[in-house]
């Protein structure tokens, strides 16, 4: 794997998958912007390819008729599910036409590979209607689960699952990575790190576009409000065009960094020096913001929900 902090993700997939004990259902899971859904793309085309190299942890051949199948999104025996285009949740019928799918014989690999990302998105009924296939899938199936959150899905598709875990690489790791990737200098990769609250992969995209600078917009912005909080209606004119859905993650960020900050004891450098805040407004504020972020796709007005959250922002120093 390219990312480094996948490496021990994908040795042990290709394990057991070597040793004959790989799991009929996998659940990948773990932050977005992780590399998750990259692994397994990785891990379907390995599966499906029909020329495997002896190589320990080697990769798909890339070669075979399958592996070309696969690159052209023409292979038979691969089967994507995520939302449709016009849905945010993956519905029952997507599932039931799958399992249909599934019974069929394979046409060229020797399995049948299914990934269904992200999986949270699952309705109950679509849940439910998997809970077979998970126990007791069609001739020789591998279902892939790839998941930004399981606190979302039913414990009873938790159970059935084997889990590989992924989570944020440190600090270190993550910019070393940003910075052989990219042409960008360790301190605009940890900039655009922090930006991306702690995703190497939404960091990367962040350096090849001028996200970074507005997240620096929006901390300038917020350090304005607390030494001048009559500011206010003209900063939310600047900020409201923004993508709300980067907005308010920023937001929630900026307001989470404050409570660190106030917890531990140690200034932040993009606030004023001597600026006292309170954690409890400061969570609450944090809240506010995620709920504003859900709040963002919905017809409810955005330039009032930013106004009403940044007079509160200015009203919370101590």
């Amino acid at each position: 794997m390219t990312q480094p902090w996948l490496s021990e993700h994908w040795s042990f997939f290709n394990q057991r998958l070597e040793q004959g004990r790989l799991g009929h259902a996998l659940m990948v899971a773990g932050p977005a912007g992780t590399g998750k859904k990259a692994m397994a793309d990785a891990m379907v085309a390995k599966l499906l390819c029909t020329e495997l190299s002896s190589e320990l942890n080697s990769a798909a051949c890339g070669q075979c008729r399958s592996c070309k199948l696969l690159v052209g999104g023409a292979h038979p025996d691969r089967f994507d599910i995520q939302p449709e285009e016009d849905s945010e949740v993956i519905k029952v019928d997507q599932i039931r036409a799958l399992i249909s799918s599934l019974d069929l014989t394979t046409s060229i690999s020797n399995r049948k590979v299914a990934c269904i990302h992200p999986a949270e998105t699952m309705n109950i009924a679509a849940a439910n209607a998997l809970l077979k296939s998970l126990e007791e899938p069609a001739g020789d199936t591998v279902l892939i689960l790839v998941c930004h959150d399981m606190s979302r899905l039913p414990v009873t598709i938790i159970s059935r699952c084997q889990t590989i875990s992924v989570r944020q690489p440190d600090r270190e790791t993550a910019i070393n990575w940003l910075t052989t990737t990219t042409a960008a200098s360790a301190a605009d990769s940890s900039i655009a790190l922090e930006a991306a609250g702690g995703s190497p992969l939404r960091a990367q995209r962040y350096l090849d576009s001028p996200a970074q600078d507005s997240f620096g917009s929006v901390r300038k912005a917020l350090a304005t409000l607390i030494e001048r909080p009559a500011s206010v209606s003209l900063l939310s004119s600047q900020l409201i065009d923004l993508a709300p859905d980067e907005l308010w993650r920023w937001l929630s960020l900026c307001a989470g960094e404050a409570v660190k900050s106030v917890m531990l004891e140690a200034p932040l450098e993009w606030l004023p020096a001597g600026t006292d805040l309170e954690a409890g407004k400061l969570l609450e504020l944090q809240k506010q913001a995620d709920i504003n972020r859900k709040l963002s796709t919905t017809p409810i007005r955005g330039d009032l929900l930013l106004h009403d959250w940044l007079i509160r922002w200015a009203e919370q120093r101590i």
